[in-house]
């Protein structure tokens, strides 16, 4: 009752700035795939003509190519512009800001996962539109606006002031959630968090990826009994098939992958039928390109994405790092986004040989999932001949599992990597809280 209550009377006079879009963004779920992409195609052409217009990174590059906005007509059209990089943003942080807009927007920083501070601007009303766009899919899945839900997920870094905590916790309780702070997760207070989501009862259950899996894994060890939520929301972190089926054997419940990142929030989500996830294209454009930065679809290729709201500092083609599947398929659930078939994770995850060949990081936690002397494990590389495997292992790690894991990481390295097993107690996570992986510096 609380949730239908908050979502039709409380947040549309609380939130009216996010509600309309929420509203209108809701509505084109009405509408026709063909429908929707002239909805994208209309957004596109307005967004491309203020940054000609406003914007001098883009109306100095465009000129420089030749091209003027009505050469810019359509999605297709983006081809004949160069992909956007971080480092063009961090190089021309005040050009790439539209000249009349830089009182209306505000500014977002990322960790990334390197490491490396990003920062960007925001405008206020891309701000409303993309957390529109998140309720949006988390209502399909369940998880609306006013749905009794726990959140195991980052938290403020720092000391807090008194004064924030409250205002932070009425401003939770007002959304019918509760914030766990992932980053205080480990092994000596995993029984706390299990306690926790038991007293509270979720409706539906939003998480990290790495998080949950090591908590379901304990619950599954310890045969502790779970409240099992109606279902669960993943983010932040590729979600794999093996972990999938972990969390949903501790909790008893089905768990749906979102994909999104720090720059515009939820890109794509999965619906009940969980074969894709819908994209997000009345308010993005999102492209697969090859190495040479040529469009290709049904195969893996790079992301570009092109923010439709962003008029404060527009991203167009940008390169996130991740690499993805688009699908042509229609999914049989009725929603007429079009499917992101697969996310790959991110393209610095890939581990490399001399000979040039490139190894999917996700390889590797299918692999090493097979050996239950690790708890934790990470692969870095800073040379084309070698890897360091971290490995943070238990007492029952043996002798035959580094020759297993050898065997195994040879087949795909063909010998031309040496494998160092390297012993570690722990394993840090990124400044933002997440875990990676691979790491290759070269």
């Amino acid at each position: 009752m609380y949730q239908r209550f908050f979502s039709d009377y409380i947040f549309p006079r609380y939130k009216p700035e996010i509600h309309r879009p929420l509203s209108v963004y809701r509505e084109h779920l009405s509408l026709s795939t063909e429908q929707l992409l002239a909805v994208q195609e209309q957004k596109l052409r307005s967004l491309l003509r203020h940054a000609y217009q406003k914007v001098p990174y883009y109306s100095r590059q465009w000129q420089n190519l030749g091209l003027e906005p009505n050469d810019l007509h359509d999605v297709s059209s983006l081809q004949l512009l160069p992909a956007l990089e971080k480092s063009h943003i961090v190089e021309n942080f005040n050009e790439i800001t539209a000249s009349d807009m830089l009182d209306d927007c505000y500014v977002k920083a990322t960790g990334g996962s390197t490491g490396d501070p990003f920062r960007f601007r925001v405008s206020y009303r891309s701000d409303e539109a993309r957390q529109a766009i998140m309720w949006r899919g988390y209502g399909w899945l369940g998880a609306g606006l006013g749905c009794h839900s726990l959140y195991l997920w980052g938290a403020d870094v720092g000391e807090v002031a008194i004064k924030q905590k409250v205002k932070n916790a009425l401003y939770h309780k007002l959304y019918n959630r509760k914030m766990l702070n992932s980053f205080k997760m480990e092994a000596s207070n995993l029984k706390e968090y299990v306690d926790k989501i038991n007293r509270y009862k979720p409706t539906a259950l939003i998480s990290y990826v790495n998080p949950l899996v090591v908590l379901a894994k304990e619950i599954l060890a310890k045969g502790y009994k779970i409240y099992s939520p109606g279902r669960i929301l993943t983010g932040a972190e590729p979600l794999y098939e093996f972990q999938r089926e972990i969390i949903e054997q501790a909790f008893s419940c089905k768990v749906f992958n979102t994909y999104g990142c720090r720059e515009f929030m939820l890109i794509a989500a999965e619906c009940e039928m969980q074969k894709g996830m819908h994209i997000n294209v009345d308010h993005l454009v999102v492209e697969t390109v090859d190495e040479n930065d040529k469009p290709v679809r049904g195969v893996p290729g790079d992301l570009l994405i092109t923010d439709l709201s962003n008029y404060g500092m527009p991203f167009i083609r940008y390169r996130n790092g991740d690499r993805a599947i688009l699908s042509d398929r229609q999914c049989e659930c009725g929603n007429p986004l079009p499917l992101l078939e697969k996310v790959e994770g991110r393209k610095l995850d890939c581990i490399k040989t001399t000979s040039g060949k490139t190894i999917p990081g996700e390889i590797f936690p299918h692999l090493l999932k097979e050996v239950h002397g690790i708890d934790r494990f990470q692969l870095v590389q800073d040379s084309f001949t070698s890897i360091d495997l971290l490995i943070v292992a238990n007492d029952s790690f043996t002798e035959q599992d580094k020759s297993f894991i050898s065997t195994e990481i040879g087949k795909y390295t063909q010998g031309e990597l040496v494998i160092n097993f390297v012993f570690v107690d722990h394993i840090a996570l990124t400044p933002s809280g997440k875990r990676r992986v691979t790491i290759c510096n070269v």
